[in-house]
């Protein structure tokens, strides 16, 4: 009975580890002295777990942000500095079919959050970041079963964005003044963040 038990506690072990992932890095974005970066843990049959990562160029710490729990099993697909100390943070199921992008506001100083808007494109790679909106180059199929793509804005309801511009996804690299910061590893994979300041570089694990 106790070699049955072991086996069994054993065999426990190694389903759970295999199962289990290590976290890895989706996003990535800057304010200049301040790099948040979307983090996702995927385990066998389970919605991923994701949070933020909040670096401080300064003093080169890392901490975590968590997400309100009607996103914290979505993907964080972009992330957009605004005015007033707000983060835009894109969310979105990417699983199977995906489903509609969600945008949400983190105020950084009240550690505050807010729905914004929904969009109505599932598949996309290239954003047009505007003041006060973003405009999907959104891939649909049309009655032909041809594959076209179509500008669908969303707008934020009076955020505004401070660092205009067409960006493709996923941002995996980024300078912004004196700071760089890079993710490191496979494509969807990154498992490490670089951040350099002039000569000082640290790399960080979510």
């Amino acid at each position: 009975m106790k070699n049955i038990i072991t086996f069994t506690f054993a065999s426990l072990l190694l389903t759970t580890a295999a199962c289990a992932q290590s976290p890895v890095f989706t996003s990535l974005s800057s304010t200049g002295g301040t790099i948040f970066a979307g983090v996702k843990l995927e385990s066998k049959g389970n919605e991923p777990e994701t949070y933020l990562i909040k670096v401080s160029s300064a003093e080169m710490t890392s901490d975590k942000i968590a997400l309100p729990s009607d996103i914290s099993h979505r993907e964080v697909v972009a992330l957009f500095p605004a005015e007033k100390n707000l983060l835009v943070v894109m969310s979105q199921k990417t699983v199977e079919q995906g489903d509609k992008p969600q945008f949400h506001s983190f105020d950084t100083s009240k550690k505050e959050w807010k729905k914004l808007a929904e969009a109505d494109c599932v598949s996309f790679a290239k954003l047009k970041v505007e003041k006060e909106a973003v405009t999907f180059v959104c891939v649909e199929t049309n009655a032909k079963g041809d594959e076209v793509e179509n500008m669908k804005k969303v707008s934020l309801k009076g955020v505004t964005l401070t660092q205009p511009g067409e960006i493709t996804l996923p941002l995996a690299k980024i300078e912004k003044d004196a700071v760089k910061a890079e993710l490191l590893g496979d494509s969807f994979e990154w498992k490490e963040l670089k951040v350099g300041v002039d000569k000082k570089e640290k790399v960080f694990r979510p």
